[in-house]
Order: structure tokens, then sequence, then C-alpha cells
């Protein structure tokens, strides 16, 4: 999941959360909405499920790092199962609408990202061995960011290069009006 990184500094950890979620968002641009609704990105999961599932993830991490910043145990569920948790945040988000897991994807990314630039240099190279079972804080956070967002991007662009191509003049539109388009860049458009 790491490609062996075995430091990174808070520069080095920002630049590749940076960077690692634009190639993610890039990577995103090139689907419609129906697409992500999609089945077969990882197993049963839809990107749509993949980006709740990367949120969810995100949330835990905000969560364990503000307790280690307040002196407080987090609260990590042990056993340490991914499997288990990864299975529960599925069926917790599997019917949530996509505007809502795309709202939070963009909060919890923002969110994560505050928490990153907040964290200083001897903080984000701190181990807690009792309560943190990933080892440095830094690796916590690059495991929750940057190697999620490299891991997920490639198993949606594994998955997009299995379906049909749809032409970019060849948009669908809501009944709504909103054009069908990434993410990032919804706005409203005139109804057909």
């Amino acid at each position: 999941m790491n490609d062996k990184i075995e430091h990174l500094t808070k520069v080095e950890l920002l630049d590749q959360i940076r960077s690692e979620r634009g190639r993610l968002e890039e990577t995103l641009a090139r689907l419609t909405h129906p697409q992500m609704l999609l089945p077969g990105v990882d197993g049963e999961w839809s990107v749509k499920d993949a980006l709740a599932h990367i949120s969810a993830w995100e949330r835990r991490m905000i969560s364990w790092v503000g307790s280690h910043l307040h002196c407080e145990e987090p609260a990590i569920p042990l056993p340490w199962d991914v499997e288990r948790m990864n299975a529960e945040t599925y069926g917790q988000v599997k019917d949530k609408p996509l505007a809502e897991v795309l709202e939070e994807f963009r909060h919890s990314y923002w969110d994560t990202l505050a928490l990153a630039e907040s964290l200083n240099e001897e903080q984000l190279q701190t181990v807690y061995t009792d309560t943190w079972p990933m080892g440095p804080l830094w690796l916590g956070v690059a495991a929750n960011t940057n190697f999620h967002y490299k891991e997920h991007r490639t198993d949606i662009q594994k998955w997009l290069e299995t379906q049909p191509r749809v032409p970019s003049g060849n948009r669908d539109y809501h009944e709504t009006g909103t054009l069908i388009c990434p993410p990032t860049l919804c706005l409203p458009w005139p109804a057909r």
C-alpha cells in the first residue's frame, strides 16, 4: 500500500496528500454520475461505495488523531480487523444517495487536510506504541489519505478500462436540469 516509504516529513506528506487526491479527482472527472453507481470497482462496490469508504476512513483517522492530540486513548476498535470495519462501513453507506456521498467525500478531505496541516513535525514523527497500530503518526495519516487515494484510484482506473466509453459531448442530464458531470464541477444547467 505504501510503496515501502519509511519516512515522510510534514512537507512531503502534505505534498503527497494533495497530489494523490488530485490524481483521484482527475480519474473521477472521467466518470458520469450513473457510472459511479455501477458495481464491480472492488468486488460489489461501486465508485460511490469506494468514495464513501475513503471518507469513513478519513473520519476515523481524524477522530483517532484528535484523541492523541488531547492525550486521550482513541476509540480504535479492537481487535483490529480492517475487513470487518470495511464491511460495517459498506453496510452503513451502500444505500446513501450519490450526492450525499460526494458531499461528504469533499468535506472529509478538507477536514483531513486541515488536520494534517495543523500537525507539527514532532507530532507526525511520534510513535504511540500503546494506542496507534500504524507506527508513527504520519504513517497513519498517509495510510488514510495519499496511500488510500492511490489504492482506490488504481482500482477505479482498472475498472474504468472495462467500461464502455462515454463521448465527452454525450453527457446525460438529470431531470432537475443539472448536468451529470464530474463531482467537482456540477453546475446548474438549463433543461433541454
